[in-house]
């Protein structure tokens, strides 16, 4: 019997062989080329936002609902990249599909924050960035253009409204200038749901990318709808190419396909961003993959019809290699906190102190509904995650693998022993007369759930109590959230972490 893994894995070697044939390196002009595989970013990074600067690549992605918010980051090559600055360090709300772009040198992020559009604006995109102007605009999903010096705003539902020169006000009241793109029928969808505008000035001609057929919901959903016109302002006719990007089948590795921006590299090559849930691991959230784009001799653009989501394909940048992840272990030894990390609704500097080799994290709540976490998203089928943690009296404080409040697993440290809360939320306990250290492990392999715990100079010990958490994804839970490791204190008084530990792998203790 061919089962679904089996299918992925031998998609996989048909995807090799066919990125390796010679007219597909002759396509990208090179023989025997380094590859990449997506995802290029591992875990919950959607609405990725890329533009070039000279030989430097820079992007955002949607904050949802931690900060620091807004994270910048960076890459020479479109494959490899990290974390260089956060342009809001403060929590604003819910962030959603930003928009990162350069106007006559000088950098701006259109956000949304509750649903209402926001701006921050930076001489770099290091930063630092200034605090959020209001543009009184209720919408999600912005997207900047300019055209003979005007400036413009895109939103969802095909909205549109004219900026001030400075970009930091509006001037006109939003009217629609666009509509959807028929959805064939046949093609099982959640919603038409236009949003996720992406702008493009090339060659004479105004691009616009939208997404179209809803983010969640069946695998078929999702996809990227593009058209083109001599204006910005309109009027847009459709490519003939639609939809750019959309999954086929549910039996594909990569689901939910969409919301694609156009990046160009200084050889000329044109790639696309896009987000993608990945099948029976809903619970990374929306991965980040990069898809090449050839442009057609009448002046429209295409994916390369010869690579998938899931070949081997050519990297974007001669003499570079795809590089494993960046390992978001900590040993707090550093002044200011790791960019890896961000609070769930809240960003208090008051409330921790870094920098001597722990984390010491006040208290904060009654219960893991009530109090802020601190998480670290990562990718992968599997992978470990450790921490030594201390408690002060009257504190709980340990390790979760975190959706939101309601709905998160893990293995806690009290005055009374270990606690597991488990995947449907039952919590057990397990009494100790040693409960003010411990160090605490959890392995996740493949969506099953183990929990480890040690007191100094004992042995490891497994609970009994194990988790499954597969259904915590959005098409269950809503939030377009991912399920992501977390380091949670409430009660009174403080707890202190050190020695953060991640493997890309499941490793039990020995």
């Amino acid at each position: 019997m061919i089962t679904r893994r089996r299918f992925f894995r031998d998609a996989s070697v048909t995807s090799i062989t066919l990125a390796l044939q010679p007219h597909v390196q002759k396509l990208f002009g090179q023989e025997r080329q380094e590859v990449y595989h997506n995802p290029i970013l591992g875990g919950d990074h959607p609405d990725a936002s890329p533009i070039r600067v000279g030989d430097d690549f820079y992007l955002t992605h949607s904050s949802f609902d931690y900060a620091p918010g807004l994270l910048i980051w960076h890459s020479r090559d479109l494959i490899n990249w990290r974390p260089i600055a956060a342009a809001l360090l403060r929590y604003y709300g819910t962030i959603w599909a930003p928009y990162l772009c350069e106007y006559d040198g000088h950098f701006y992020i259109y956000f949304p924050a509750n649903n209402r559009i926001q701006v921050v604006h930076a001489a770099h995109p290091a930063g630092p960035w200034s605090e959020p102007i209001d543009l009184g605009l209720d919408a999600i999903d912005p997207a900047h253009i300019a055209e003979n010096g005007r400036r413009y705003l895109y939103t969802n539902g095909g909205q549109m409204v004219e900026l001030a020169p400075d970009g930091l006000s509006v001037k006109s009241a939003p009217r629609t200038v666009f509509a959807p793109w028929t959805i064939p029928q046949s093609t099982r969808i959640e919603c038409t749901c236009l949003e996720g505008p992406k702008m493009l000035a090339h060659n004479g001609y105004f691009y616009l990318n939208v997404a179209e057929g809803g983010t969640g919901g069946p695998a078929t959903s999702h996809s990227v709808i593009s058209a083109r016109s001599r204006h910005a302002e309109g009027p847009w006719e459709f490519s003939p190419y639609n939809p750019i990007v959309h999954t086929q089948s549910r039996e594909d590795r990569w689901l939910n396909l969409g919301h694609g921006r156009l990046v160009d590299t200084a050889q000329g090559k044109w790639y696309m961003t896009v987000h993608s849930y990945e099948n029976e691991y809903r619970t990374l959230g929306r991965q980040l993959l990069l898809l090449p784009v050839e442009w057609t001799a009448d002046g429209w653009f295409r994916i390369a019809p010869e690579i998938a989501a899931d070949s081997a394909i050519p990297m974007p940048v001669p003499g570079t290699s795809q590089q494993a992840f960046a390992d978001p272990s900590d040993d707090f030894d550093t002044p200011k906190l790791g960019l890896q990390w961000s609070f769930w609704h809240e960003y208090d500097p008051s409330r921790f102190e870094t920098a001597k080799h722990y984390l010491r994290l006040a208290a904060r709540g009654k219960n893991l509904q009530d109090t802020s976490v601190l998480t670290n998203p990562v990718g992968g089928h599997s992978y470990t995650v450790e921490v030594e943690v201390e408690i002060e009296t009257g504190c709980e404080a340990g390790l979760l693998l975190f959706y939101n409040p309601e709905h998160a697993t893990g293995i806690t440290l009290s005055s009374i022993g270990i606690h597991v809360r488990v995947g449907n939320g039952l919590t057990f306990d397990h009494q100790s007369s040693v409960p003010k250290r411990a160090t605490l492990r959890i392995v996740n392999d493949r969506e099953e759930v183990d929990f480890y715990y040690r007191f100094d100079g004992q042995a490891w010990q497994r609970t009994e109590e194990s988790a499954e958490i597969s259904g915590m994804h959005h098409n269950v839970l809503g939030g377009f959230l991912d399920v992501r490791p977390a380091l949670c204190a409430w009660g009174a008084q403080s707890a202190t972490f050190s020695r953060f530990r991640y493997w890309p792998e499941a490793n039990p203790p020995q």
